[in-house]
């Protein structure tokens, strides 16, 4: 107003009062709202967004997305100078794999910080969840992320889907799980005396006594006592909605039920130690944490490329079977764990006479 009316002034143009500013601001603020506040504030508070229902059955779309979870926990560290030195202000982040369906949390993975690998890690967890629901390794049908590391994570989110939708950058509204995190933290963290608050500036309703949770930081869990309360969170919301996951499971489609072979699951998650071994007639060695294995396969193919090396991917879940790959990439052949027959006749028990006949 007042840069308007220096110049009207000079130019004998009439002078405006700030309610005239007032009302041309609300009358052009579609036109001039990208400009004061920017394209993703326009696209996410004046243009026209899409209505969405909920997926009408279970494993049709998962979203997943990273969480600081608003819970504090203690840490000791050595300094530069070998002092010991304890910090109170630490956080975990939680990468949650989530089924709008019911809001069932399908997968998770905690750790330090949001990474590729943590969340690899919990994609891993939902495909092994499906397995323990529904018996099997189910893909969803749909998939949709933000594109947080996405050119290191495309691999993997193709491998475990048909349908890979990643949100619009900067479409905060596409993310329906932020309203999930957000439950949580009213639901479950604000009950705990180590909840560090959240919304700053949205008034003290959302905040700790800051006096009181100085006084109380030795009380807080280090972290792995952070992690259990993170855990237990997750498992109650998984225990209160399974039942009815489990039911509607039944009414998704056939045609939207895919399996994830167990080839494709060791090569998109698998663990390696990075050493390759040849195959005896024992099987082909591989140590696991300082703990020996062996593994074989009954197929005669396998046997006649005894003169490779292999490399075994491995699932630290369930070491009852691995996927040997060979050093070129061209074979590969799913193994299964040894099994250990007793020397002496008298220590046989049930099983050993199928197995050996196996063999």
């Amino acid at each position: 107003k007042t840069i308007y009316n220096t110049v009207a002034e000079k130019m004998n143009w009439p002078t405006i009062t700030a309610m005239t500013v007032g009302n041309r601001k609300q009358q052009s603020g579609l036109v001039t709202h990208a400009g004061r506040n920017g394209v993703k504030s326009l696209q996410n508070k004046k243009l026209m967004q899409v209505k969405r229902s909920k997926p009408s059955s279970p494993m049709l779309y998962w979203t997943l997305d990273g969480w600081d979870v608003e819970l504090l926990y203690q840490a000791t560290v050595v300094d530069k100078d070998g002092k010991k030195r304890t910090t109170y202000h630490n956080r975990l982040t939680l990468i949650q794999v989530l089924d709008p369906h019911n809001n069932y949390p399908i997968g998770y993975a905690i750790g330090t910080n949001e990474s590729p690998g943590l969340i690899k890690k919990a994609l891993q967890n939902a495909m092994q969840h499906t397995k323990e629901l529904f018996g099997e390794l189910y893909m969803p049908y749909q998939l949709q992320s933000d594109n947080y590391a996405k050119k290191a994570l495309l691999s993997t989110y193709n491998a475990i889907t048909p349908n890979f939708t990643p949100a619009q950058v900067g479409n905060a509204k596409a993310k329906v799980i932020e309203p999930y995190f957000s439950m949580l933290n009213k639901k479950y963290c604000k009950l705990l005396n180590n909840w560090s608050g959240f919304n700053v500036d949205s008034g003290s309703k959302n905040q700790p006594n800051s006096e009181y949770l100085d006084k109380i930081k030795k009380s807080f869990p280090d972290q792995v006592g952070c992690i259990s309360q993170i855990e237990a969170i997750v498992n109650s919301e998984r225990s209160k909605k399974i039942e009815e996951y489990k039911k509607n499971w039944l009414s998704t489609k056939p045609e939207h039920k895919q399996i994830m072979s167990l080839e494709s699951y060791f090569l998109t998650f698998g663990s390696t130690t990075g050493a390759t071994n040849r195959l005896t007639g024992e099987g082909v060695k591989i140590t696991i944490e300082g703990e020996k294995h062996y593994y074989d396969s009954f197929d005669i193919n396998f046997r006649h490329q005894a003169h490779q090396d292999w490399e075994l991917l491995y699932d630290t879940n369930n070491l009852d079977q691995v996927l040997a790959v060979s050093s070129d990439g061209k074979e590969r052949h799913l193994l299964e764990r040894k099994y250990v027959q007793p020397m002496a006749l008298a220590d046989r028990k049930d099983g050993d006479s199928e197995e050996l006949q196996r063999v």
